[in-house]
This record gives structure tokens, sequence and C-alpha cells, in this order.
């Protein structure tokens, strides 16, 4: 008898041999000492299944859903037991290059919870858009949340495009997930990717100058002033809102890519690294994320950063570090606990050819001992709408999903077919199909190519050209400074 089809793959299905048939009436037991997400089904003369939390018997009922659509009222004989490999099982959606409506948002959220995701990570501010309302600041949303145009690869346009979410919608979603056993962690980006916030208040910028929310893609050098009280201030009152909307444990706070050239000319930025006895502004950055850190963990918050926030040297041990590209290395010497978002196999945002399905699935995340899970990001500077979004996630969110859950992770084969057989539960019109997955080296490198060609346009290429001026003027600085 051939082993059922069932994503994520569980710890362990023993057959026992024989059929039970039309008797598909469950009988839930609760056993305490099972753990938080863990459940057992055994399938002989009737169907039990074992859990300690409402969470382990929701997994349980998917995992049962699966074998009825495969078998109907004429089911296998077996014993799964099961629980996951990590306790961290993450998807993120970036809502701030293009704005996704809240019906958007809960469909995302019933397919992840069909395969374990237990965490959405919702990236809610950027560079390109505020996405929050913020009853005490509501220049937010006034003027962070609008920008003047859109320059994103073939999307050429000159109107306005905005959108946020009020308190409601965000508490609605927040509500939705919860009843799918997922936890939702908002980010605010700080101190860079901030040019929402800095067009809304450019008091918060080193300069004082007027700053636009940005409509391309890229890295800008519009970064909060880490010498500025009212930095904090703000980030604090922001802090105080959002923690009332989400009750959960994570709250993410940004730190990646962060070009600090202003910082380098800012009086109140040098006077503050001179008090600290800070040698550069990587350190500066170490203490800016330290002290966001320190009243998030007054309000009961565990936080998240990206990786970058590990160059100064001086992140405080109790952040969780998110690794997307740790060129260096830091993670791997790093005290903090670390949740794996590798860019290049764990991010949605790039094509088919780029990453494609199987090697999202053989992607080996072993960085150190303090792996907690895996989280996998789609970026929205390309991908304008619900459609595109499930087809550049679906299925290679389900390879994650199975890397962050199964302890007995099957061959890609054995994943492929069984991930044929499951895709029978669904309306996969919008999913990218079986063609695409994994397509001859050849060709991934032409369509890849052709991909990255096709985000440039004249506004992206002066961006570009600008960057590199900057960029040569930041190491200049660096190089006197040594």
């Amino acid at each position: 008898m051939m082993y059922p089809s069932i994503i994520p793959a569980p710890s362990k299905v023993a057959l026992l041999g024989g059929m039970l048939i039309g008797k598909l009436d469950v009988v839930k037991e609760t056993v305490p000492d099972m753990g938080k997400e863990a459940y057992e089904i055994t399938i002989k003369d009737k169907i039990t299944v074992k859990a300690s939390t409402d969470a382990g018997f929701y997994y349980a009922d998917i995992t049962l859903e699966q074998l009825f659509q495969q078998y109907g009222d004429c089911i296998p004989c077996m014993i799964i037991e099961d629980e996951p490999r990590y306790a961290y099982r993450a998807f993120m959606i970036d809502c701030c290059r293009h704005f996704f409506k809240v019906a958007d948002i809960k469909k995302m959220i019933d397919l992840c919870a069909s395969f374990k995701f237990n965490k959405f990570h919702w990236h809610l501010s950027e560079d390109q858009g505020w996405r929050i309302e913020i009853e005490k600041y509501p220049q937010l949303t006034e003027i962070g949340s609008v920008r003047h145009g859109s320059y994103f690869g073939k999307e050429i346009s000159d109107e306005d495009y905005g959108g946020y979410y009020t308190k409601a919608d965000m508490k609605e979603i927040v509500d939705y997930a919860a009843r799918h056993f997922i936890e939702v962690i908002p980010e605010i980006d700080i101190p860079g990717h901030s040019s929402g916030i800095l067009a809304a208040m450019p008091e918060l910028t080193c300069s004082g100058n007027k700053v636009e929310v940005k409509t391309t893609a890229g890295i800008f050098w519009d970064l909060l002033c880490a010498g500025n009280e009212n930095s904090y201030k703000v980030i604090f009152d922001i802090i105080d809102e959002l923690c009332d909307i989400f009750p959960g444990e994570y709250f993410h706070i940004g730190g990646d890519e962060v070009p600090k050239l202003q910082w380098t000319s800012c009086k109140k930025c040098q006077a503050k690294m001179k008090e600290l006895g800070y040698d550069n502004e990587e350190q500066l950055q170490g203490y800016f994320v330290n002290r966001v850190s320190d009243y998030l963990r007054s309000r009961g918050k565990t936080v998240i950063s990206w990786n970058e926030s590990l160059k100064g040297g001086n992140l405080s041990s109790e952040n969780v570090i998110q690794l997307w590209m740790d060129k260096d290395n830091l993670c791997k010497k790093s005290p903090n606990r670390i949740i794996i978002s590798d860019f290049y196999h764990y991010y949605m945002d790039y094509p088919y050819e780029m990453t494609p399905l199987k090697k999202v699935y053989n992607y080996d995340d072993k960085v150190n001992g303090k792996v907690i899970g895996v989280e996998t990001p789609i970026w929205c500077e390309y991908v304008s709408d619900i459609d595109r979004m499930i087809y550049m996630c679906f299925p290679r969110f389900i390879a994650v999903a199975q890397n962050g859950w199964s302890k007995r992770k099957p061959a890609y084969e054995t994943f492929e077919k069984d991930l044929i057989n499951i895709m029978k539960m669904y309306d996969t019109t919008e999913w990218a199909q079986r063609d695409v997955w994994n397509r001859p080296l050849l060709i991934r490198n032409v369509k890849t190519a052709f991909r990255f060609i096709g985000t440039l346009n004249r506004e992206f290429a002066d961006k570009l050209l600008d960057d590199r001026k900057k960029r040569k003027k930041l190491n200049e600085y660096y190089k006197n400074k040594k």
C-alpha cells in the first residue's frame, strides 16, 4: 500500500493494513503532555485524534482533510504522529510598494494556514508608502501613505498611488489570522526604508529638508536621525498604538539596508556617537535598534530585526535576527536566535527561473544551533495584484512550509508527487503550473536576464546613477576615517 500524500509531511506515518469504510466521525481526546502544536491521528476501527491544544487539533484537521479529499469514505488504516520541526513558520507580505485589500490578505492567510504556517509578518512601512493608521500622527497617512507616481519596471504612472489600513482593518486581520492559529507580526522598517515617515515628518531627518515618498524601487538615503530624541519619541508613540492592535509575541523593526551617508555629516548623530564612545555609524545603528528594542521589551514584545543590525557588534543578544543576506557570516558567530529567510532560496518575488521550486525545497537552513524557524517573503515592487502574488508564491510557499514543519523530509521527487495530488484540493488556476517549476538551466538564465532588463526605466536608471555617486562619497568617508 502506498503512503498517502500529506503536506507538510508528518513526522511518522505507520500503515496498519486494511481500510476504514464509511465511519469517518472523529473522536478528539485532549492529552496534556503533548507538544503545543503536536497531534496524533489513529485510523483503525474509528478515527481518533489526540492533541494538547486547539492548535494541535487544528493541524490534525488539516491533515485529515487532505486524507478525506484523497480517499473519500474509504481511508487506509494508519497512525500519524506529528509535530513541527520549528515553532516559527512564517510568510511575509509587503503591502507598501503595492497596497492589498483586506480580502486579499485573508485569501493569503487561508492558503498559508492550510499548509500549517503559524506567523504572518506584515510589512507595513516603507520608502514607497506608510500603510498604518496612527491616531496621534494623522499626517503619516495623510502624507506618508501617498506617492506621486509609480515607476516599477513596465508600470509607468504619474497618478497618485496610496492606501492604508485603518485600526479596524488591522484588528480584523489579526482576529481572522488568530482563527487560523496564525500570529500577525507588524513591521515598521527603521531607521532606513523610512521615506514614508519622513515625508510626513521631515523634522526627523538629519537635515530637516523635505522628503518625498518614493516612486521607484531601490535603497534610499533618507534616514531617521539617530541623534534626535524626537525620532525615538515618535517611534515609541507609534509602538504604543500598534501594541494595542497586535497582541502577539513578536514585533519587527526592520533595520535592513541603511546607507549612513547622512549620519556621517549630521551634527546630532556625530555628537551622539561621541557621547557613546562609538567609532563608526554601524555602532550607532546598533544603539538605535537597541533603544527601540528595549522599549518594545518593556511592552512585553520579542523583537525581530534584519541581519544588518548585527554589523555594529553591539546589538542586544535578546533580539531575534532575520537572516536574508549575510555576506560576512555574522549570524554564524552571533548568540542571537535566527530566522532563515535566505534571499537566494526563500524570496518569492523573484521568478521561477531564478528560484525554481526544487531549489527552494532542497535548501539547507542549518546556519547555527540557534535557528528558531523559517520565513518566506513576497516583496511587491513588481507584484501589484493578488493573482500575481499567488502565482509567485504558490507552490513555492508550500516548499518552505514543508521545510519549516517536517522533521522527516522526503526526497524532492516524492514532494512533487504529493504536491500534484494535494493541488487537486484547490482551485489552482492562479498558481504557477508544473511546466514553470523547474525549467532547464539555459531557459532559466535567459528568462532571468529578461526579467531584470524589464525592471529598468528612466527613473530607476537615474536613481542608480545617483546612488553610485553617493556610495563613492560614503566609501571615501570611511577610507579617510581609517
